[in-house]
């Protein structure tokens, strides 16, 4: 009888070489994927690790199935053992969990054997893998496939393949406590925190977005190929802006560096540009824009060379914000000198002719590409990309100064330059 094996996955990574190593030691078997994760937090990093692990398995031919995102019973489980490190008890318990999903599933579908690519992991204790999981089939009447996919350079073998295929690789095992740990000492964790409801430069949304094309553009058997870069990210954390002690709505130009406590000033002079006024304050580089439309978002056209603090308020300020006005503002922000974004080029880069889009808004939603309009693109667009007239590319920081667009030019141009010496 042909062997009919159900495979936890729990992400990309750990997948791309144990899949293979599970077809060449099983050839005629029937292989599925379960990617069921609960312990993952936040939401976001769970949909990103699923659409890589979906990515991985149509690449090699194999149907995935998607768990249900079930955090409060993952909670539930490992109450009590919150503050135990990394490969205590609460993982064993997370294992636990996890692999009883895959039985009942494996059971439901009449498959007879299980396994789990959490055995690839060297932060894994593989005794402990081994130990749950034939508990556990025995329990379902099952066969566990206790594989130790670090054998013969098989972390090597990951890590090589993960390069090039370009996957997500995860800086935290997706546990909410471990997680805590890791990120001991810091004022906030950036991974557990929203800065807006759009998908920000640099961003786990933004960098889903990306994949999320990808994948639709891979199974319509197009080349794609990620062109990462890193950049300096930048976010507000908190702003106030008080005219007359009322609080005024507003927004912050991007690369606003911080004020440092209350900055309390005057309007000293009000200059008229095109699309908006202009109000400098006495005492500070700090301005205040006055749009001559309704308060927005504003991108930035091209990079920043001044960092200096830049409010923005609505047209609906103009009769309050007069020379003489008093404005009491404050402003804290955040660089990050470790950021990262991508471009993603469907087809050729050197094509003749692009068609670009961008994966990043500001942080209200505003200035945004809808994937659908992007995929409806290449659908259309998918014979001329086959043929190498044409490339769709998406890129990255778009509303920090075009800083993907920039990027590629970059490396454009160097083609040019090794191609002509």
């Amino acid at each position: 009888m042909k062997d009919k094996i159900l495979v936890h996955i729990c992400c990309g990574v750990d997948a791309v070489w144990a899949l293979q190593k599970i077809q060449q030691e099983f050839p005629d078997a029937q292989l599925k994927g379960f990617f069921y994760d609960p312990n993952i937090h936040p939401e976001e990093e769970y949909e990103l690790r699923w659409i890589e692990t979906e990515r991985i398995c149509n690449n090699l031919g194999i149907e995935c199935i998607k768990g249900e995102y079930e955090l409060d019973k993952w909670l539930e489980t490992t109450k009590g053992y919150e503050h135990v490190p990394e490969r205590g008890e609460r993982c064993t318990l997370c294992h636990d969990l996890r692999l009883e999903k895959t039985a009942q599933i494996a059971k439901e579908l009449g498959f007879s054997k299980i396994t789990t690519v959490l055995m690839m992991s060297p932060k894994k204790d593989f005794n402990v893998l081994k130990e749950v999981g034939e508990s556990i089939a025995k329990k379902y009447g099952l066969e566990f496939l206790a594989i130790d996919f670090r054998k013969q350079g098989g972390v090597e073998k990951m890590n090589k393949l993960s390069k090039e295929f370009e996957i997500y690789h995860q800086n935290y095992c997706g546990c909410l406590y471990a997680l805590f740990q890791q990120r001991k000492g810091l004022d906030y964790i950036p991974e557990l925190v929203s800065f807006g409801k759009g998908r920000l430069p640099g961003s786990r949304e933004e960098l889903l977005f990306i994949k999320d094309i990808r994948t639709f553009a891979e199974k319509e058997g197009l080349l794609c190929r990620e062109y990462p870069f890193d950049f300096i990210g930048w976010k507000v954390l908190s702003s106030t802006m008080k005219i007359k002690k009322e609080p005024v709505h507003h927004t912050i130009l991007p690369f606003s560096k911080s004020i440092k406590g209350v900055l309390r000033a005057k309007v000293s002079k009000i200059v008229e540009k095109e699309d908006k006024f202009i109000g400098f304050l006495n005492k500070t580089n700090t301005q205040i824009w006055i749009l001559k439309d309704s308060l927005k978002e504003v991108p930035l056209e091209k990079p920043r060379n001044f960092n200096n603090a830049i409010f923005i308020v609505g047209n609906e300020q103009l009769e309050k914000i007069q020379v003489g006005t008093k404005v009491e503002l404050t402003l804290k922000t955040e660089f990050d000198e470790n950021a990262t974004s991508q471009n993603l080029v469907i087809g050729d880069l050197s094509a003749k002719e692009k068609i670009f889009f961008h994966s990043d808004t500001m942080p209200d939603g505003s200035y945004s590409d809808k994937p659908e309009e992007i995929k409806r693109e290449i659908l259309k667009r998918k014979n001329e990309i086959l043929e190498g007239r044409m490339s769709i590319v998406v890129t990255g920081a778009y509303t920090f100064g075009k800083l993907g667009e920039l990027y590629l030019q970059e490396i454009l141009e160097n083609q040019e330059v090794s191609q002509n010496l």
